[in-house]
């Protein structure tokens, strides 16, 4: 990958046969300047997700820069000191919005791009948490951006089931619908795999319909019969008062 590299921040890491394979470059830096044409910037706890980057490098291509989400459960309103939500608030509008890892940041070497790095950067400088202020930086700058999943985030191995676990889920939702007859004439649709399942239900629908008209009719006939009841008995109490009267 040509015109890419890597920096590492405050702390030394050792050029992998990973990074040899992929032609990049790795350097640990003190200052949060592009080196290359596209840069990965890694800081704090994260590792370089290896098996990521070319990926990560080709977004650059189009974007002028690249991070995950940082938590799925928490909002910019959640995090910093109730003057830096303030300022964040006034160039939002909305602080009910995810916030996005910058230690783990793809920049690439444009007008957008640089001054997204360099503005953030200057948003630091007070000591204020630095996923707000990078978030600050992006409604100022309003560079290209791609936010990429917090799966990115994770270790090579914990990624590998993440990504299973979405491929599945993945076949689930775009089975084939298939065409299914419940009755003559009458058809279903259903995902592939399912017809037996669909057949049995609306089979056990058809037999709880049944028994349920059955027992309605008895329960229509009953007032027939009662009212039946009722006029004969009506009728020989009026012969037994003719007769007493008689």
């Amino acid at each position: 990958m040509k015109g890419c590299g890597i920096l590492t921040m405050g702390r030394s890491v050792k050029i992998s046969a990973s990074a040899r394979r992929l032609g990049l470059q790795l350097r640990q830096g003190r200052k949060w300047k592009s080196a290359w044409e596209r840069t990965l910037f890694v800081s704090g706890k994260y590792q370089v997700p290896w098996d990521l980057l070319p990926s990560g490098f080709h977004f650059l291509k189009r974007w002028d820069a690249a991070a995950p989400l940082w938590r799925y459960g928490v909002l910019a309103q959640d995090v910093g000191t109730p003057a830096e939500r303030k300022r964040t608030a006034k160039l939002t509008l909305d602080l009910r919005i995810p916030l996005y890892e910058p230690g783990l940041l793809f920049i690439r070497s444009s007008e957008a791009g640089l001054a997204l790095l360099e503005t953030w950067r200057a948003e630091c400088r007070r000591g204020d948490d630095e996923r707000l202020a990078f978030l600050r930086a992006l409604h100022v700058v309003k560079p290209r951006f791609c936010a990429l999943p917090r799966s990115w985030l994770a270790e090579e191995a914990q990624r590998a089931k993440q990504d299973a676990r979405t491929d599945k889920n993945v076949r689930n939702t775009f089975k084939l619908l298939v065409r299914v007859e419940i009755a003559p004439g009458r058809f279903v649709k259903c995902y592939s795999g399912d017809e037996e399942k669909v057949k049995e239900h609306f089979a056990s629908l058809q037999q709880r319909g049944r028994g349920a008209g059955e027992q309605g009719s008895r329960k229509r006939r009953r007032p027939a019969k009662d009212k039946m009841r009722k006029l004969a008995e009506d009728k020989a109490k009026k012969k037994e008062e003719e007769k007493a009267g008689g």
